[in-house]
């Protein structure tokens, strides 16, 4: 789906709203310790309530994980806040969100991790605990809503497949042609004679030949005469030949393409190790991208992991280059010169020669082809 990074004030608010459950559950666990302990005068020793009193906090953190792991907190619930994956945009899971809430608690410990999310210059404002456990906090109330399903008299018609040469199709198959029916014998007049042996010796060119047959006049094998001597049989009219079937060629590698239709690239991409890569249309660059419709994809060397699978998306609109970030986890920074420009995921952007495209660790100057 499509993911819109959480408003850092929101997550604030539920961190505060959880921490305020936290702290009741917390206080009513040791209130009913202490209250049992002194309701025995003493029988229940007050050193055994303050450890039961203790293990309420923690069994808290445990369901508390879960929760975030799932479908959210009651604070991230309350204000439309949801955790996922950096990379598919799975559940967190039990395991990850329980080791972002220590990683949490560490860094609180000194502090300074508490404000770990400010030093994230992306939108994802990502603290050290979501980059531990390779998560973000992402705004469930601007998830889009899934698409209505197509009934079927809105779909459109299916395009007839034209039959292959040499094979008849379902329709000629099922029905005879007009053009062979043989229509029944008509009377014409009696073949003219030649006048002389030379005339008829003489060959006959094809512009000079009639589609009235030749003039039998041998009785049948049988005895019966089948021809009345000066009358002819006119044969079937001429079937015309069809039309020579248009053959698709089979696919060619991308490459053979550009060098038979002299394709020029849009755009040359430098990167920081030197490398040189060719844009020839809209291109999808990250680490792992999956195959799309209609684009190219350009996996990207990574072994920081700082870049998301899908990170950011390359074309040209009239001759017009652009780039557009696909909802990365790290973003993607323009810096032309002194300037530096964040893109707004899911928003072309245009770019020009000379410009530096800054993703995670990596790098990447344009050169525009054209």
């Amino acid at each position: 789906m499509s993911r819109q990074p959480a408003d850092l004030r929101r997550r604030i608010g539920a961190y505060l709203l959880d921490s305020v459950i936290a702290a009741a559950i917390a206080g009513v666990g040791a209130g009913v310790f202490a209250g049992i302990s002194l309701g025995t005068g003493g029988a229940f020793p007050l050193p055994v309530a303050l450890v039961l009193a203790s293990l309420v906090p923690l069994a808290w953190l445990l369901v508390y994980s879960a929760m975030q792991g799932g479908d959210g907190s009651l604070g991230m619930r309350m204000l439309g806040l949801e955790l996922r994956h950096a990379d598919d945009d799975g559940a967190l899971g039990f395991g990850r969100a329980l080791g972002r809430n220590l990683v949490w608690g560490v860094g609180a410990a000194v502090v300074v991790g508490m404000f770990s999310p400010l030093f994230d210059r992306s939108p994802w404002r990502r603290g050290w605990h979501d980059i531990a456990v390779g998560s973000v906090m992402i705004d469930a109330l601007d998830a889009p809503p899934p698409a209505p399903p197509v009934r079927a008299e809105e779909m459109a018609p299916p395009v007839p497949i034209p039959p292959m040469a040499g094979f008849p199709s379902a329709q000629s198959a099922a029905a005879p042609s007009p053009s062979a029916v043989v229509p029944p014998a008509a009377p014409t007049a009696p073949a003219a004679v030649p006048a002389s042996p030379a005339a008829a010796a003489s060959p006959v060119r094809p512009a000079e030949t009639s589609p009235v047959a030749t003039t039998v006049s041998a009785p049948a094998a049988g005895g019966v005469i089948s021809f009345v001597p000066g009358v002819t049989q006119q044969s079937a009219k001429p079937v015309a030949a069809p039309a020579p079937e248009t053959i698709v060629p089979a696919a060619v590698p991308l490459e053979d393409t550009r060098i038979a239709t002299g394709q020029r690239a849009l755009a040359t991409m430098v990167w920081d190790d030197g490398t040189r890569q060719a844009v020839y249309g809209t291109t999808v660059f990250g680490r792992n991208p999956a195959p799309e419709t209609g684009v190219h994809v350009a996996p990207i060397r990574d072994e920081t992991l700082s870049l998301s699978k899908t990170h950011f998306e390359i074309g040209s609109d009239d001759g017009r280059l652009w780039a557009l970030d696909r909802h990365s986890t790290n973003g993607v920074v323009i810096r032309r010169g002194a300037q530096r420009q964040t893109l707004v995921a899911g928003q072309r952007t245009p770019i020009h020669a000379g410009d530096v495209l800054e993703m995670g660790d990596r790098h990447v100057t344009v050169e525009v082809a054209r």
